[in-house]
């Protein structure tokens, strides 16, 4: 339903499919049934399993490793088909892809720098080659060499992670980069912030408003179970083996960490109470800063003295959120959708076309039935792609004075390519489009710049009525790329291709 929306709506890219690969690994780990809506409704109706969409009880490790296997080999599978792809481009095998990418105006961030960089550096140049063969040889490795462990698995993961910052950093690709990389932490993130082994028991007055709902919150953000519940009305003895009395412990909140017993009280137990629940790691920041000037401390206490003043005292405590904690699932459901995943790769990688071996793929229904689960034929960063770079036009309204906020003077994408529909629905199919064309685009493309003219005004909230605008054409050739197996890297001067003037009917 995902990728058939994204298609309708015109912005269907390969983001989609590799968050189609992340949402059958939360799918298949019954991740819906913790903060979710999904998670509310099973929670007042446990008989009622959304549709059948959640097996029953958790996930054991047999579940969770291979719904894990599943989004791992469904990833890698477009890997290779990526890698075979490139194997038969010439941009890929001689390096040039690497400098054209990163210099690229249409896809790189800081494509004016690179540009400066590579024409000043020829070792830059090499770098940027070097990389991209290094990319080559990471894609076939991904999932064997994580099956393989030790520092085969820390490669591909420490690679992945280099290579998703620069597609996050250097690269615009809508929504893909950050995909990528919760993917990657679902896959490999198992230590920090999530470890049982490392858990805080918190001993709190359940007598107390704020300590109460302060418990209730604490709770909600603690999806890994890494927190312990000690009212202090049930909990004398642990009282005595801390050496507290109890007029300590109404006073402040305490924890105890349980691999060393480490006592932490006030200020400090909520600094390491946020260093144990990884979703509230964004606020670390803020209690480090309000520890270092002390202002944190003082106000802590300040409202600790004062709390069943100000809060009142509550008879009956609050019923706590829970996460649902039930007994290991038996379900095989995991298991079945790895075997069929499995099954559907044999049927993808028969329809990778491969040239260079005598091979040209073979079409096939079981092809197809693998992009459900976001095994798609993938080719990016091909010839198409870099010589998306060539020609771009520039807007400007010429009765507010201003440019229309799509593509600068130098072919980057300015502020409307915020909206996936506007980048992958409009203006990369114009780019796309006109590659080898170096003539004016304006007749065949006008129902486009309408759209983007109409869409501008609607951001001003300009009144209804006639408005005029400029539309200049340029082209700039790609750097050739026998220069760059020299290393050298000469760019080429734009060009006006054509400038001309249109109106647009706006109405609200």
């Amino acid at each position: 339903m995902w990728q058939h929306g994204e298609v309708v709506v015109g912005t269907s890219t390969l983001g989609t499919d590799v968050g189609a690969i992340l949402a059958v690994l939360l799918f298949l780990v019954n991740a819906g049934k913790h903060l979710s809506i999904d998670a509310i409704l099973l929670k007042r109706r446990p008989a009622f399993h959304i549709a059948g969409l959640y097996y029953k009880g958790v996930p054991n490790a047999d579940a969770v490793f291979y719904a894990k296997f599943t989004a791992l080999a469904s990833y890698w599978a477009v890997c290779v088909y990526s890698v075979v792809i490139h194997l038969n481009e010439p941009a890929w095998m001689d390096g040039s892809a690497g400098p054209l990418l990163l210099s690229n105006n249409f896809m790189a961030t800081w494509h004016e720098q690179f540009s400066a960089l590579f024409t000043f550096s020829e070792n830059a140049v090499a770098l940027a080659k070097g990389s991209l063969w290094l990319m080559m040889l990471w894609y076939p490795a991904v999932l064997p060499f994580v099956l393989l462990g030790g520092w085969f698995r820390r490669y591909v993961i420490i690679w992945g992670v280099l290579f998703f910052a620069l597609s996050l950093f250097g690269l615009q690709l809508g929504w893909l980069a950050e995909i990528e990389i919760v993917l990657w932490l679902a896959l490999f993130w198992s230590f920090a912030g999530t470890d049982q082994s490392h858990t805080l028991e918190v001993l709190y007055d359940d007598r107390c408003n704020l300590c109460d709902k302060t418990v209730q919150v604490i709770t909600l953000f603690d999806v890994f179970g890494r927190i312990y519940l000690k009212p202090l009305s049930k909990n004398r003895a642990l009282l005595d083996e801390l050496g507290l009395d109890m007029s300590e412990a109404l006073t402040d909140l305490y924890g105890v960490r349980t691999q060393d017993r480490a006592l932490f009280r006030g200020y400090d137990f909520y600094f390491e109470l946020t260093r144990t629940l990884i979703l509230l790691w964004p606020l670390l920041p803020f209690l480090w800063l309000g520890r270092v000037l002390w202002v944190g401390p003082q106000i802590y206490r300040f409202v600790a003295l004062r709390r069943t003043r100000l809060f009142g005292v509550c008879e009956l405590p609050r019923q706590k959120f829970s996460h649902p904690q039930s007994e290991l699932s038996t379900s095989r459901f995991p298991q079945v959708v790895a075997l069929q995943v499995c099954a559907l790769l044999l049927f993808y990688f028969a329809a990778i076309p491969a040239p260079h071996l005598g091979w040209n793929g073979i079409s096939n229904l079981g092809a197809r039935a693998a992009q459900i689960y976001g095994i798609t034929p993938i080719d990016v960063f091909n010839k198409t792609d870099l010589r998306m770079a060539e020609n771009w036009f520039v807007l400007d309204s010429i009765d507010f004075e201003e440019r229309v906020p799509v593509f600068e003077s130098d072919g980057s994408r300015l502020s409307m390519h915020a909206s996936d529909r506007i980048y992958f629905g409009h203006t990369l199919r114009f780019r796309r489009q006109v590659i080898g064309d170096e003539v004016c685009q304006f007749q065949a493309w006008q129902p486009m710049l309408q759209y983007l003219s109409r869409v501008y005004l609607q951001q001003r909230s300009a009144a209804p009525g006639e408005y005029h605008f400029s539309y200049t054409q340029f082209h700039q050739p790609l750097v050739n790329a026998k220069d760059i197996a020299q290393n050298q890297f000469k760019q080429v001067s734009s060009r006006s291709l054509c400038e001309l003037d249109y109106s647009v009917a706006y109405l609200k």
